[in-house]
């Protein structure tokens, strides 16, 4: 081997080692968590900011997308996001709210009147206000995706509040939750989300509420006979990020992932909202029966509610609540 030829292969080395150590060059893998199937708008919109973010920064950043509670429970993925073993998470509000509070806000029922006085809320300063003691916990809540309004499903007629008593409902372990539904009579009960499924097809519980788009993912039309369109709550999705991971990327990545979010934010609800009515279709044509509350009937539920606005009050003060409220109402069409 020449002399010449040695210091050629000799700089060579040098400048292949240089690509690899040096951090502008290195890949960084951000590893996305939610609880939906592949066929959900969640999993779709997760494909979404993977597209966009992987795009935008030109393969430096590569996104690994872990479906259908992959990494675990609700609450283990949110403590695997808080401790940075995941980068990336998107769940309800419920999931969440054990580590922020403020977020048990949004858990209330018959909050939103509608979708625009929802989005109003949750994408102003209110709905940051309402993420910022994230960051206290190690997450920054970057945005909020949706799964809809909520209705009853149960394996019993649900007209009127007094139809939930002593059955027993599966909640999530959200206390504003398991509230709603002690105020109607119901026992909550708490089951993951992965395996809810099987324990309504096993009659471990009687009942259960969700949105449209979630029923039909999970296919839970199959395994309850009845129904009500109550739009009684408002699922949102934190999507959120390890705040240490964040706060260690360069100042052009982070632009790229939060203007990814932001995005995917708007992408995911225009996919929720023309999926809902083709939903619907498909469960009339598999046997549900589909009950649509009167207006006397709503207004008897939001009243059976009452005690849980009082409950709430009680344990976190009213003026986060009072602030939802009245944009709410202001946005209401």
């Amino acid at each position: 081997m020449t002399r010449h030829f040695r210091l050629r292969l000799s700089t060579a080395l040098i400048v292949v080692a240089a690509l690899l150590t040096n951090p502008a060059n290195a890949q960084t893998v951000i590893k996305l968590a939610h609880d939906q199937p592949e066929s959900s708008t969640h999993h779709q919109a997760g494909v979404k900011w993977k597209e966009l973010v992987e795009s935008r920064s030109e393969g430096k950043i590569k996104v690994q997308i872990f479906p259908s509670s992959m990494l675990g429970s609700g609450v283990q993925m949110v403590e695997q996001l808080q401790a940075g073993a995941i980068e990336a998470a998107s769940l309800p509000t419920a999931w969440v709210a054990p580590l922020a509070p403020s977020l048990q806000v949004l858990d209330l029922p018959f909050l939103f009147p509608n979708r625009a006085a929802a989005y109003a809320v949750l994408d102003g300063p209110t709905g940051a206000a309402i993420l910022e003691p994230l960051q206290k916990v190690n997450i920054v809540g970057v945005g909020f995706w949706e799964s809809g309004f909520k209705q009853f499903t149960g394996n019993f007629r649900i007209h009127q509040p007094s139809d939930y008593q002593g059955h027993k409902i599966r909640t999530m372990p959200a206390p504003v939750i398991q509230e709603q539904f002690k105020a109607f009579g119901a026992v909550p009960t708490t089951i993951s989300f992965g395996e809810l499924y099987s324990a309504l097809q096993q009659k471990v519980v009687d009942g259960q509420e969700n949105p449209i788009v979630t029923i039909a993912a999970m296919r839970f039309f199959e395994v309850q006979k009845h129904m009500t369109l109550s739009d009684h709550g408002f699922i949102a999705y934190v999507f959120m990020l390890n705040k240490s991971f964040l706060d260690k990327l360069p100042k052009e990545q982070r632009e790229i992932l939060l203007a990814a979010a932001r995005e995917s934010t708007l992408y995911q609800r225009d996919l929720i909202k023309k999926s809902e009515e083709a939903n619907l279709e498909m469960f009339r044509k598999s046997g549900m029966e589909i009950i649509t509350l009167t207006p006397e009937q709503r207004a008897e539920f939001e009243k059976a509610a009452k005690p849980v606005y009082d409950w709430f009050a009680a344990r976190f003060g009213t003026e986060m609540l009072e602030r939802v409220r009245q944009e709410a109402r202001a946005h209401a069409k």
